[in-house]
């Protein structure tokens, strides 16, 4: 499932899930609806985090068994580091970033005050009309349903212009390159072809990116051409019908 298809399903399960919770226990347990919303993120993110691991790990293991072809360390990427000049203005624009989060707190202060308001208004007129057709519990909790639905409409896009995921590159600081594939940073690996949104080529800076849904990897050597001579054949952009090019 990508990564759109995943965020509408939990979209339509939070809508639909805690619309039954507050349906059946009422508007008194909204507390335990927060508390629920909370866990829920910290649930799914775990078990995201720990498929994507074990996936890595499980990759990187088939990708070692390759010949391997650059052996790039730490040491390698801090030389190709102090080569590219515009890193120092990439972390000052990732700073007014953060800095924008914080100045957005009071979105969060206004969505805790604004959801009784719904509440109130969006309920009960939906469920006075579908009360005589369909019943009282059906007619309350589809009343719920278009309370979350409301909700998730008008902050969704402050969300999504706002508290957009921070998609900054992980410089890669240790990197073996096989036959097979490419293991970042021991753990990561990247098996051949593999499929990715999107490839960047800077000679000039000396380095490579790939990006891999949500995730950046940026891969930093001072032989920059030679690990893109190599790189380039293993990667399958998807969704795009073009090939690696340079930025």
């Amino acid at each position: 499932m990508n990564q759109v298809a995943l965020r509408i399903a939990i979209t339509l399960g939070t809508i639909f899930g805690y619309a039954a919770v507050l349906a059946v226990l009422g508007m008194s347990y909204l507390w335990l609806v927060g508390l629920l919303y909370v866990a829920s993120i910290f649930i799914i993110t775990a078990v995201m985090g720990i498929r994507a691991y074990r996936r890595g790990s499980q990759q990187a293991r088939e990708v070692v068994k390759g010949k391997l072809l650059f052996d790039i360390g730490e040491k390698d990427v801090n030389k190709a580091l102090e080569k590219d000049k515009e890193l120092p203005n990439e972390m000052k624009k990732l700073n007014r970033i953060f800095m924008v989060y914080f100045i957005s707190f009071p979105i969060i202060l206004a969505g805790i005050w604004i959801f009784p308001a719904l509440q109130s208004a969006v309920v009960p007129a939906v469920s006075e009309r579908l009360q005589p057709s369909l019943g009282q519990f059906l007619a309350n909790y589809l009343g719920y349903v278009a309370l979350f639905a409301a909700f998730t409409a008008i902050f969704s896009p402050l969300y999504y212009f706002t508290f957009r995921p921070i998609q900054f590159p992980i410089i890669a600081t240790d990197v073996k390159i096989y036959d097979t594939g490419i293991v970042i940073n021991k753990n990561t690996g990247l098996k051949a072809p593999i499929p990715i949104q999107e490839y960047k080529y800077n000679p000039e800076r000396k380095f490579i990116e790939l990006r891999i849904g949500n995730q950046i990897y940026r891969i930093y050597y001072k032989d920059i051409d030679k690990v893109h001579e190599v790189v380039s054949k293993m990667v399958v952009i998807q969704e795009r019908s073009r090939k690696p090019s340079s930025s």
